[in-house]
């Protein structure tokens, strides 16, 4: 076996260099192997391959659905839900804290316009106005053997979103005002609130579909309310 300089193709002999004495370039002489050497190289390069395509194959497989089932998996999913809660608890709270500015005052013209109307019901039925120094306004949920009563005309009564009671007064021309002190709790402020004038006349249409009392209410007692000054 004759060996040859691979750039300037100068004949080496029998004997492989590791630089070629005409040019001076270095170079890689191949090394002969045995057959055992190349049969071990070849085994590893197929387990080498073999390796690798079983991993290509576990990458590329469905995941497993007992994964999820894991303890690992679980305790992670419980975490976030918590999380999860914990915000949604605080952010209710904050709402809760904070309510939305108005809205007090339209539930405050919502009750009145409420009295109003049952007002005006009340005067249809008995034929006047509630006094204001005997029951007032718990004469329209209660019923006092009134002559002409067939209510109650509200389910009760309750205070306004300032927890003060919804004022009641009869004017001298057999006319009425109820209204609420408003936030600052004086009455004949600025900030008092009043129901919708027309929330007063009722009309006659109403008493078609109107049942007393007794029909409505089957084996229900109406009692007095143990606050009197408590408003809708």
């Amino acid at each position: 076996m004759h060996y040859r300089c691979p750039y300037c193709r100068t004949n080496l002999g029998d004997q492989p260099v590791a630089a070629c004495p005409s040019c001076g370039k270095r170079m890689r002489v191949a090394v002969p192997r045995t057959p055992d050497d190349r049969r071990k190289r070849q085994g590893a390069l197929y387990r080498i391959d073999r390796d690798a395509q079983a991993k290509l194959a576990e990458i590329r497989e469905a995941p497993n659905p007992r994964a999820l089932y894991s303890p690992r998996v679980i305790l992670g999913a419980v975490l976030l839900m918590a999380c999860i809660g914990s915000l949604l608890i605080g952010r209710a709270n904050r709402s809760v804290r904070e309510p939305e500015p108005g809205i007090p005052h339209r539930r405050a013209l919502r009750d009145l316009d409420v009295l109003a109307t049952a007002l005006g019901r009340y005067r249809f039925h008995v034929g006047r106005w509630p006094v204001p120094q005997t029951h007032g306004l718990l004469s329209l949920c209660n019923d006092y053997r009134e002559p002409g009563w067939i209510g109650p005309y509200i389910s009760h009564l309750r205070n306004d979103p300032w927890q003060n009671p919804y004022q009641y007064f009869l004017k001298t021309n057999d006319s009425v005002r109820v209204f609420s002190m408003g936030p600052d709790g004086v009455a004949g402020t600025p900030d008092d609130l009043g129901p919708d004038p027309a929330a007063f006349d009722i009309g006659t249409a109403w008493t078609n579909n109107w049942v007393p009392a007794i029909d409505r209410l089957p084996g229900v007692r109406i009692h007095s309310s143990p606050q009197e000054t408590v408003s809708p």
